[in-house]
């Protein structure tokens, strides 16, 4: 029987820059007018893929304003994303810590276009922690909360139905497409964009267990997979 095989979303997993995604993304609706619930708009909005994401914050701003997203204003928006994360993200406290100890085969599995996965990967020196085991939305027809990033990244790593798979997500679609996909799913809630009450909503959405740290998580991978 093959070992345990650990899919590790990104963002707000193992590098903290959703909360810069969501600062960019609601100060761009507050110059238009629009004002959104935090809760609401990470429980809908985080970790779409790019296509779906893109048509549903259109059609946000369509609906609020009467006006569409044009290509100019996505780009800016999706440029000012990109300069911030490379220029102000960090690991999640505890995150490199526990890839260093960990033993067990892992990748990730994450939204972000794949050669600015690669480069957000590069730029906190964690690409050592996963080599070509790196599969991004681009990959599949259908992104998160769809279950194809997952059951791709799963028969990459040479995984068939029934082996032990266990997903890190900290986001609603990501829960819901790990668990779409049949996979244990555990939500991470240790990442500064997450308020009170995140790790209820990823239990809503289906996580099989929530932790709050990476030192929660290598203790349950320990204990509960029989490895560090």
């Amino acid at each position: 029987m093959a070992s345990p095989l650990l899919i590790f979303d990104f963002d707000g997993v193992l590098v903290d820059s959703e909360v810069i995604y969501l600062d960019v993304e609601m100060a761009f609706l507050r110059e238009l007018g629009i004002t959104v619930d935090w809760a609401s708009y990470v429980r809908e909005f985080m970790a779409l893929g790019p296509a779906q994401w893109r048509a549903k914050y259109a059609g946000l701003i369509l609906r609020e304003t009467g006006e569409p997203l044009l290509d100019a204003g996505f780009e800016k928006l999706k440029s000012e994303s990109r300069r911030r994360v490379s220029e102000e993200m960090k690991p999640v406290e505890g995150a490199e810590a526990m890839l260093e100890r960990l033993t067990l085969d892992r990748c990730v599995a994450s939204s972000t276009q794949l050669g600015f996965l690669h480069r957000k990967l590069d730029l906190i020196d964690f690409s050592r922690f996963f080599g070509d085991g790196v599969y991004s939305g681009d990959m599949v027809e259908h992104g998160k909360p769809a279950p194809d990033l997952f059951l791709h990244a799963a028969h990459c790593m040479g995984r068939v139905p029934g082996d032990d798979i266990v997903v890190i997500e900290d986001s609603v679609n990501g829960v819901r497409g790990g668990k779409a996909a049949g996979h244990f799913v555990i939500g991470f809630t240790g990442g500064s964009h997450c308020r009170k009450g995140h790790g209820d909503m990823l239990e809503e959405a289906g996580a099989d267990l929530v932790v709050d740290s990476h030192e929660a998580l290598s203790d349950w991978i320990s204990e509960e997979l029989r490895a560090a």
